[in-house]
């Protein structure tokens, strides 16, 4: 396959977004520790998580008619975030109205970024490294929306969670989310099959929830495999 100089600068430009967008998220999940002591640092890596998947990845996409869609629910989730930390210190009743659009943004923004990479990476001409790369780092998005959507249910059904195997918090409103970098790390050991012990095993909402991150997270890795073993038997052939 023969690609034009603007293709092949796109091209790589766009794997370069790849790597990137892997590194970042990398980041991110080694650096929970320290989000578990500087409150707001989780919501400054989710705003850059939004910037780097606008600018790096979405920017150099195939998939050009639904980019405005992907810039728009970009700029609200980053927006949302801002106000939603504000009315929790200010407002805590606004904040906790704001808990829901704001988790729902959040989410369908991450969503939508794993099902343009996913259609993104089947349309790549050739499996690279940075292909696979990529792809590892729609897994860890996958992992990023499951700790968003843990966090919701923690603001809304406290009680679908062990409070002994949650840090522990100070009772002012800023601390509702004081767990929340305890839950991404949650999200991850239900996303790899590993578990997690901060749910409540009775409570109907937290188990629905971990078997939804749980079921994506290995149907991802199934359409994963199939990709690679899909472009490799086109080459050998």
């Amino acid at each position: 396959m023969r690609l034009t100089h603007e293709q092949l600068l796109r091209l790589r430009k766009r794997h370069f977004g790849y790597r990137v967008t892997l590194a970042y998220e990398l980041a991110l999940v080694m650096l929970l520790p320290i989000a578990q002591e500087v409150t707001l640092l989780l919501s400054l890596l989710l705003i850059g998580q939004a910037l780097v998947l606008m600018v790096f990845v979405s920017r150099f996409s195939a998939l050009r008619s639904t980019r405005p869609f992907m810039y728009a629910l970009g700029c609200s989730a980053i927006a949302l975030e801002l106000i939603w930390h504000a009315a929790l210190v200010w407002s805590p009743q606004v904040g906790r109205a704001l808990t829901l659009p704001h988790v729902a943004v959040w989410v369908l923004f991450l969503l939508v970024a794993v099902i343009r990479k996913v259609k993104s990476l089947i349309r790549e001409p050739f499996v690279t490294t940075s292909v696979v790369l990529g792809a590892a780092s729609g897994y860890l998005t996958v992992g990023i929306a499951g700790g968003v959507m843990l966090s919701a249910l923690w603001v809304f059904h406290p009680e679908a969670f062990i409070a002994t195997a949650l840090p522990t918090l100070t009772p002012d409103a800023a601390a509702n989310v004081g767990v929340a970098p305890a839950l991404m790390a949650a999200s991850y050991g239900l996303l790899t099959t590993a578990g997690t012990d901060v749910l409540t095993p009775n409570n109907v909402a937290a188990q629905v929830l971990a078997n939804l991150i749980t079921i994506t997270g290995q149907l991802y890795v199934a359409i994963l495999i199939g990709l690679i073993l899909g472009r490799v038997h086109q080459r050998v052939n």
